[in-house]
């Protein structure tokens, strides 16, 4: 049956308006943001032309997939109740820290909507409430980003040095925090350690995104939080910089000019592969993809304030506030029991499927064999030529029935955890020096939080035979065979496609919902032909759903006339998407 005429028109005028919301946003972008004025890290990597060719680009990527995102687009702010100021951070014991001057933003607070649009789609995946996070809430970009410049026609707040601001804050605050060794009720402090390189290319959202880490992490919390650039220098010219050398104000200080925005330069530290060779000459292998967290590893030496490292890459963003999403990823990591724990990690859980949390638990349990899950330590075998791995935490006896709970996670990876034996990862086979049957765990992408304990133990094994496994499995296998805690926190994600769950369920979990399965096994296959649904989901090693929605959610703020005029040719004041707190990944290009 072919559709009706009025619902053709309807389509049309669909498709118009979003095609020319996009080509409006960029004029309004071009409007708010003088290029000519970015410094020359930025100008001479991407040029104002190169840019604006970019954001042109753009529009046809909503026009293209309207259809798969306009349940998203379509749900704005329109008739929700007004905004809020959004502060989820305790600062009862906090001593208040000095932030960057009012007048660059004009605005202090974040605020958040506190509904959500009648139509917004519930998580395909995760959820919310399940790991302490407000979901009856939604954010548009102006009410996330303003108090860090969306409004500002100045791309750099030259005037401000946030690595400054962040050791003040401490100051303010050290009596809070354990100091190295320390026992007692005080609380332990975390490094956020944001990945990059000399290439990257800054845009105004990095900018945005990067401060409101700084403001809602650290300062907000009193110190509680730090952040850290780690910036790998790749070019042949700085293959010969030794650690001393990069050490060395003389030479890092113009590094810091060339490569680095004014205002984030007191919180780089610069590494290359040259000072990977020498902290791991055993290995052979120095590479992103392969070892990804040996710059982590070689930080973690030095740094002994810090009992975590939160890791996370330049194309990570969140559009909630980042203190609620890191700390209660931490606070419901620390409530999981260990039993059954390796086995929730392997599968997604799908509230349309699962139906509750509780139900999921009690389905993992139910369908993992009688004593093969994992519990305490899974070493590598020994051989002739591998005899002397000693386990970090041995399992106890008799096994208390909670054991886990209250004890903070080695690993927290917000991706789920799972074995790459049979899969079809493109790394399934790699691994140097260890047996070739050494149990493994795998867990892309590089997004998660570590202690200072697993990333010792992968350096001292890593010094002492040079193993190694893929960069995206070297934490969580590490804690498999050490017997440390490693979770996986079901955070929200989103799935766009019009879809039967229980195909998603069968898709990504390997098997039929509501057939008996064994979850040691459950994950065989993921990385095979299914893997073309990741693309679809917000949050995966690589998928294309999550820049577009971040793209629409940037560029789509309201102010324009044009771009939101209704049907009947009326104004539709503060349309502008309104999303929920979730985690995107990745976000390349925006």
């Amino acid at each position: 049956m072919s559709p009706s005429p009025s619902r053709s028109r309807r389509i049309l005028v669909v498709l118009g308006v979003v095609t020319f919301v996009q080509i409006a946003a960029f004029l309004l972008l071009r409007k708010h943001v003088d290029l000519s004025t970015l410094s020359p890290y930025f100008s001479s990597k991407l040029s104002s032309q190169e840019y604006e060719e970019e954001i042109l680009a753009n529009s046809s990527i909503i026009e293209e997939v309207v259809q798969r995102i306009g349940t998203f687009w379509s749900t704005s702010n329109q008739g929700l109740p007004p905004p809020f100021k959004f502060n989820p951070v305790d600062t009862s014991e906090v001593t208040a820290c000095d932030g960057p001057p009012l007048n660059l933003a004009g605005v202090r607070e974040l605020y958040a909507y506190p509904t959500l649009p009648s139509r917004f789609p519930s998580p395909a995946a995760g959820g919310h409430e399940i790991i302490g996070i407000n979901g009856s809430i939604c954010f548009t970009s102006t009410s996330r980003y303003g108090p860090y410049g969306v409004k500002s026609k100045e791309t750099e707040w030259l005037e401000v040095k946030w690595g400054q601001l962040q050791q003040k804050c401490l100051e303010r605050n050290k009596h809070r925090y354990k100091a190295d060794g320390e026992t007692g009720e005080k609380k332990p402090r975390q490094a956020v350690v944001l990945r990059g390189h000399e290439k990257f290319k800054w845009r105004p959202n990095d900018f945005l995104y990067t401060r409101s880490l700084i403001a809602e992490l650290s300062l907000a919390s009193g110190g509680e939080y730090e952040i850290i650039f780690m910036i790998q220098l790749n070019g042949q010219e700085h293959a010969d910089l030794t650690a001393s050398d990069l050490q060395n104000s003389s030479i890092v200080d113009p590094l810091k000019e060339r490569y680095v925005p004014a205002e984030f330069r007191d919180l780089v530290i610069f590494f290359n592969t040259n000072v990977l060779k020498d902290t791991y000459p055993d290995v052979g292998e120095w590479s992103y993809t392969m070892q990804s967290y040996q710059p982590v590893q070689w930080l973690a030496l030095s740094r002994r304030e810090f009992t975590h490292f939160w890791v996370i890459e330049q194309d990570f963003r969140y559009t909630g506030h980042n203190y609620e999403f890191f700390n209660s990823v931490g606070e419901w990591a620390r409530k999981q029991p260990r039993d059954n724990l390796w086995e929730r990690n392997s599968q997604l859980y799908f509230p349309a499927v699962h139906k509750t949390w509780d139900n999921f638990v009690q389905i993992i349990k139910q369908n993992t064999p009688f004593g093969q899950g994992v519990l305490g330590p899974r070493p590598p075998p020994r051989t002739e030529d591998y005899t002397s791995f000693e386990p970090a935490i041995l399992l106890p006896s008799p096994v208390p029935k909670d054991w886990g709970v209250g004890e903070d996670a080695d690993v927290i990876s917000l991706s789920r955890i799972w074995d790459p034996v049979g899969t079809g990862w493109v790394f399934e086979t790699y691994m140097k020096v260890f047996p070739p049957d050494t149990p493994r765990r795998t867990s892309p992408p590089n997004s998660g939080r570590f202690s200072r304990r697993v990333l010792l133990l992968t350096h001292e094994e890593q010094v002492k035979h040079g193993t190694c496994v893929a960069g995206e499995a070297t934490n969580p296998t590490t804690a498999l065979h050490h017997g440390l805690k490693a979770v996986y926190v079901p955070h929200p994600m989103y799935f766009d496609e019009d879809i039967d769950h229980k195909e998603l369920y069968r898709t990504f979990n390997g098997h039929e919902a509501g057939e008996a399965f064994d979850t040691t096994k459950a994950h065989d296959g993921m990385a095979k032909p299914g893997w073309i649904r990741w693309r679809r989901l917000t949050f995966s090693w690589m998928n294309e759903l999550a820049e577009e929605l971040y793209k629409w959610w940037i560029v789509s703020d309201g102010t324009n006339e044009n771009v939101h005029e209704g049907h009947s040719g009326q104004r539709v004041h503060g349309r502008e998407p309104c999303f929920p707190s979730m985690a995107l990944h990745p976000i390349k290009d925006v």
